[in-house]
């Protein structure tokens, strides 16, 4: 059975003990590293507008804001952007769609997880995930 799979930028491989991913998910693990970090710095802003100005309207917006920012920075830090992933690391491993869009998830026994967006043949894909074996 053929064991390479194509994304709309890139591949996955899977080996005899290894599942290699080229893709750009390092690229988008800094842009969401990024963009939440700015999230946080312009919750704080409309913090300190608050202080300066006493506006009610800029504290709630400022702690949502900020509070946003921090649950976006914890979710882009348990991603993980690994390009080589071993299968005695792997729990699991599912394709879900999500908003239209073929995902495909692995769950990593550090409580971590890579997924993988733009699979072209995302059928295909779970019916080769359903004859891996992981071993123990």
């Amino acid at each position: 059975m053929n064991n390479t799979f194509e994304l709309k930028k890139g591949k996955i491989v899977f080996d005899q003990d290894k599942i290699l991913i080229t893709d750009n998910a390092r690229n988008l693990k800094r842009s969401r590293l990024l963009s939440s970090c700015i999230l946080i710095l312009f919750g704080l802003y409309n913090l300190m507008n608050f202080f300066k100005h006493n506006d009610i309207h800029a504290q709630w917006s400022g702690i949502s804001i900020g509070i946003l920012g921090l649950i976006f920075l914890v979710i882009a830090i348990l991603m993980n952007a690994q390009s080589e992933i071993y299968l005695k690391d792997v729990k699991s491993m599912k394709v879900r769609r999500i908003f239209f869009k073929d995902y495909f998830i692995i769950k990593l026994a550090n409580n971590r997880s890579r997924q993988v967006a733009g699979i072209y043949n995302a059928e295909r894909l779970e019916e080769y995930i359903k004859t891996i074996s992981f071993p123990k």
